[in-house]
C-alpha cells in the first residue's frame, strides 16, 4: 500500500477515462488491484507498479470490449455510465467522442493529457519508441478534433424583419 499511495490518483483519471461507457470504473479498479495483489511476490519491478496497473487495466477493458462482442451485446453499460450530475457535461461530451477513438489512440491521449505521463514513460508502457506514441498522439488529437467539430452545433440564424 505504501508503494500505491502515491500513484493513486494518476490511477483513478486513467481508470474513470478508460472504462467509460464500457464497465464501472470502480469496478476496474478493484479487478486491476487484485490482480496486482496476487501477484505482487512475482513481480520483478515492483518500482513499475504504475505500469502493471495500467496495463492490466487495459487488458481488462478489451477483455471486458471482446466478451461482449462474443455474447452479442452492443451499446453501453447503462448502470456504469455516470449521470450529468457526476461529471460536468462537456467532460461527458469528451469521453463519448473519445471512446469513438481506436483502443490505441484513446489509450495514448488518456494516458499524456489525462494522466499526465510524459511521451517516454508512455513509450516504455506500451513497449515502442517515442516517435510511435508522438506520432500516434498527433493523430489521436486530430481524430478527436474532428470528431468534436463534426457534432458541434451551428448556432442559428435569426431572419431580419
Amino acid at each position: 500500500m505504501a508503494m500505491y499511495g502515491p500513484i493513486h490518483d494518476n490511477f483513478v483519471r486513467f481508470c474513470q477515462a478508460r472504462a467509460y461507457g464500457i464497465m464501472s470504473y470502480e469496478d476496474l479498479m478493484n479487478e486491476t488491484l487484485l490482480r496486482a495483489y496476487e501477484r505482487w511476490d512475482t513481480m520483478k519491478k515492483k518500482d513499475a507498479l504504475l505500469y502493471f496497473l495500467f496495463g492490466t487495466a487495459r487488458n481488462i477493458v478489451l477483455n471486458t470490449i471482446r466478451k461482449r462482442k462474443e455474447v452479442g451485446l452492443d451499446g453501453v453499460d447503462e448502470g456504469s455510465t455516470p449521470n450529468a450530475g457526476e461529471l460536468n457535461l462537456e467532460v461527458q461530451y469528451l469521453y463519448e467522442q473519445l471512446n469513438q477513438l481506436s483502443d490505441n489512440k484513446k489509450e495514448v491521449l488518456i494516458l499524456f493529457e489525462i494522466s499526465g505521463f510524459s511521451i517516454k514513460e508512455i513509450a516504455d508502457m506500451q513497449h515502442t519508441t517515442a516517435a510511435a506514441v508522438k506520432m500516434m498522439l498527433s493523430r489521436a488529437r486530430k481524430e478527436l478534433k474532428k470528431l468534436v467539430e463534426s457534432h458541434a452545433v451551428a448556432p442559428k440564424k435569426v431572419p431580419h424583419e
